[in-house]
């Protein structure tokens, strides 16, 4: 019996720490310091508890553990996380309060289904009232994702049902066969389930994470297409430039030449082939900036070549250093979902680019029309690309990146004009 409750008790913490890490700020600290605070939290709280527990007369006094539970949590997280005290203060209420409710939600249906109180009932409603527990975290984090403007789907909500239900359901059952009764089997059924409980979080979140992640790596292998091809041009029409320069003695003896014969024509086709040379490089961004123009120019001759016209008024310091993955993030995906939203015009195939720097701050904005009516899902929009597999996570992850930098993102949609508008602070270096 020891043995089981020490597993509930692990599976307790572990349920803690998944909910702090879902919705609190952590420091940036070693894995082996977060592993070695959240043991010490278990071993402190447990000890403390059962010396208490065996001093006495062999119960607990509820206000004791509760003043414990918050000192040691409060303390604890206070370690590992950055926010407020305020917001600490909330999350240590707000676990015990949940707990609270899991355990007394087992306790009226272990009275509303007759159950005698022996061992293996309170065995089976320790280890219910933490599945129970479990639910209500998983349930509360994505509330508070989605009070984040998060992106979440069907899958989401499924995954926080699911397995804890099924689980609930699974050790109902195995105890009405009796199968509690038997210790090693009773033992090997709640650490497996508890253990298949933890493995489903992690597994569905690792899955989610490794999306973005292939995501961001095909980004930033576009990125550096960014760069290879503005260099090259770059390099190119510096070239050429540089021949018209060195060259330009000759250009004008040439010139002069035609006018002493009054060959006009020769010198009209002449100086209309210098003209097409200097034309024939206006690019759309010429802000200097090697990040933001290499991606807004990339862009644009996509657009071009798709009939669309793109316009930019990018005002950024040629020197200003930024991080290269998230201005192509950001800029990379808002654009192509402009692009692809003009293609469906027959006219108006217009993108407005906007982008200003105040300080170390950049705020970005890009306006276009479409055509057929936008479609949401849990929030995300829906891509009308025929590769559906990453329905929104582009935006999601641009989300993400104006999160990271304590900035704004606000869409409007409003006489079928999409309109993205994006604050991020201290983005430039």
């Amino acid at each position: 019996m020891m043995l089981v409750l020490a597993i509930v008790e692990i599976f307790s913490v572990i349920l803690q720490r998944i909910f702090c890490d879902s919705t609190l700020k952590k420091k940036k600290i070693r894995r082996y310091t977060d592993y070695l605070v959240w043991g010490g939290y278990f071993a402190v709280f447990n000890g403390v508890t059962y010396v208490l527990t065996y001093l006495g007369d062999g119960t607990s006094n509820i206000w004791l553990n509760i003043l414990l539970f918050v000192c040691i949590f409060f303390v604890t997280i206070r370690i590992l996380y950055t926010d407020s005290v305020r917001t600490l203060m909330a999350t240590t209420i707000f676990m015990y309060m949940s707990g609270m409710c899991a355990e007394l939600l087992v306790y009226y249906g272990k009275e509303f289904l007759a159950w005698t109180d022996d061992a293996e009932v309170t065995l089976l409603c320790t280890v219910l009232s933490k599945i129970v527990w479990y639910l209500i975290i998983k349930f509360t984090s994505l509330i508070i994702k989605l009070n984040r403007k998060a992106e979440l789907n069907l899958q989401d909500w499924l995954e926080v049902f699911i397995v804890p239900v099924c689980s609930i359901w699974i050790l109902i059952s195995v105890f009405i066969t009796g199968t509690l009764e038997n210790y090693f089997w009773g033992f090997i059924v709640v650490f497996m389930i508890l253990l298949i409980n933890v493995f489903t979080y992690y597994l569905y979140d690792k899955a989610k994470e490794n999306m973005e992640k292939q995501m961001r790596e095909e980004i930033l292998k576009n990125q550096c297409e960014y760069y290879i091809r503005q260099n090259r041009e770059s390099k190119e029409w510096w070239e050429e430039l540089r021949k018209l320069r060195h060259n330009m003695k000759q250009h004008y003896i040439l010139e002069n030449t035609y006018l002493e014969k009054e060959d006009y024509e020769a010198l009209k086709r002449y100086c209309s082939e210098n003209l097409k040379f200097l034309d024939k490089k206006d690019f759309i961004s010429n802000s200097g900036n090697l990040y933001i123009d290499s991606v807004v120019n990339y862009k644009a001759d996509m657009a071009e070549k798709a009939g669309i016209k793109v316009t930019a008024n990018t005002e950024v310091p040629q020197d200003a250093e930024m991080n290269a993955e998230d201005i192509s993030i950001c800029l990379g995906n808002l654009l192509d979902n402009a692009i692809e939203a003009v293609k469906e015009l027959t006219e108006d195939r217009v993108i407005r680019l906007w982008i200003t720097t105040d300080g170390n701050n950049i705020a970005i904005s890009i306006k276009n029309r479409y055509k057929n009516a936008l479609h949401k899902s849990g929030g995300r929009y829906l891509t009308s690309k025929e590769d559906d597999r990453m329905h929104g996570i582009g935006l999601s992850i641009v989300r993400q990146i104006v999160d990271q930098y304590a900035g704004e993102m606000e869409i409007r949609e409003e006489d079928n004009v999409f309109d993205v508008m994006i604050l991020m602070y201290d983005f430039l270096t």
